[in-house]
């Protein structure tokens, strides 16, 4: 999620000023797997969160980026370390995406991984376009694209991110004929560039952008609007009937990590959001702090996989 830069400056000054946490259970560095590049949104706010961990804690946090295969090779690295606590994986919810989309993953999803919790949540995908688009409201979209089958082009973060998923849910629901054009990252800059039409991104992705006037929200997915976009419809209330796939992030750890070592890691996070700096950079980017409890967040992450299962296999969308 691209975050403001001013933002996280504040985060990080006020993290140095919180009083200290509860000592971490190793004096080992904990590093953070990202399965994405440098400067991407998930890699800022992983560094922020290993600030806050370090300035609170002061147990050395290390990001290290290991991007590649739409976030599976981070994920093979997490899956293949030691169960000592001290290695984690920090991604989006396309890690239950990747699940059932990649033909050959080279890791069981549910066996090889050690659910630590939901680190954060926000709404649904909205439906952006540039801010000079001729299009302004939703209706004005979707009648468009109707009468254009093909034309209107949709970008996404690579075929088989969330970010295309979504779009492909979009036209199965309305009745429209996108033309999807996958990126190596976050579309951002080429959708305000115009080289795409519009874009399906979560209000953390494109918040910045949205914020500046240089994207303009059309509709968004889920049941309820966004806390930081409380003038967007949801699709639902447009009429308009699109399967959600929700925005969120969450941490993992290898299998077979022992229950006090996975209690002591789930209770480093939660701390970490309890720093009122860093739960306001999470907000004013359009997330929302959660902290779920490991066997809470193992229910929901492997309810996910069960039911992308069910729902993803007659898009036709396949990873290698």
């Amino acid at each position: 999620m691209p975050i403001d830069r001013r933002a996280l400056l504040r985060v990080l000054a006020a993290a140095s000023l919180a009083p200290p946490l509860a000592r971490a259970q190793t004096s080992a560095p904990l590093r953070i797997v990202v399965p994405f590049s440098a400067g991407s949104g998930t890699d800022i706010t992983a560094r922020s969160l290993a600030d806050t961990i370090n300035r609170s804690s002061g147990r050395t946090v290390i990001v290290d980026n290991k991007g590649g295969a739409g976030g599976v090779l981070g994920a093979l690295e997490v899956a293949r370390a030691k169960p000592d606590g001290n290695t984690v994986l920090y991604t989006t919810g396309g890690f239950t995406t990747n699940a059932v989309l990649v033909k050959k993953l080279p890791f069981d999803p549910i066996a090889d991984f050690t659910p630590v919790t939901r680190l954060l949540r926000s709404s649904g995908f909205a439906l952006i376009v540039p801010s000079n688009s001729p299009y302004r409201r939703l209706e004005d979209f979707v009648a468009a694209a109707r009468a254009r089958p093909g034309q209107i082009s949709f970008g996404s973060s690579g075929v088989g991110n969330t970010t295309h998923v979504i779009g492909v849910l979009f036209c199965r629901g309305v009745g429209v004929d996108l033309l999807h054009v996958p990126f190596k990252g976050t579309p951002t800059t080429d959708l305000i560039a115009g080289t795409v039409d519009c874009a399906f991104l979560s209000p953390t992705v494109a918040g910045p952008q949205l914020k500046a006037g240089q994207l303009r929200a059309l509709g968004i997915s889920g049941s309820a609007r966004a806390t930081t976009l409380p003038d967007v419809r949801t699709f639902e209330e447009a009429g308009m009937t699109v399967q959600d796939i929700p925005a969120w992030s969450g941490v993992w750890a290898p299998a077979h990590l022992p229950p006090p070592v996975l209690e002591g890691l789930h209770r480093t996070f939660v701390q970490a959001l309890a720093v009122p700096a860093f739960a306001a950079f999470l907000r004013e980017n359009g997330g929302e702090p959660d902290g779920q409890r490991p066997d809470a967040f193992k229910a929901y992450s492997d309810g996910e996989i069960a039911r992308y299962r069910r729902l993803l296999p007659p898009l036709g969308i396949e990873m290698g």
